[in-house]
């Protein structure tokens, strides 16, 4: 009985804060605080920018300046 209780509480222990956090997840989204859009995660990389523009854009910018950024700080 007692091992069966322990697990039980190490097993509420681990899994309450994913409660608390749907809950107020779900409280926000009823009450419009929780606004997420589709533009709030747009995909970026470092020195190259937004993910979504068009190849031809890239190729041009590279045509303008051919250099590859140095594996550090210059300067």
């Amino acid at each position: 009985m007692s091992t069966a209780l322990t697990l039980f509480l190490v097993v509420f222990a681990l899994l309450a804060p994913f409660g608390v956090v749907a809950a107020l997840a779900a409280q926000s989204y009823r009450g419009g605080q929780l606004r997420l859009h589709r533009d709030q995660f747009r995909a970026a990389a470092p020195l190259v920018g937004p993910l979504s523009r068009s190849d031809s854009e890239v190729r041009d910018r590279f045509e303008r300046r051919p250099v590859w950024p140095g594996p550090g700080p210059h300067g």
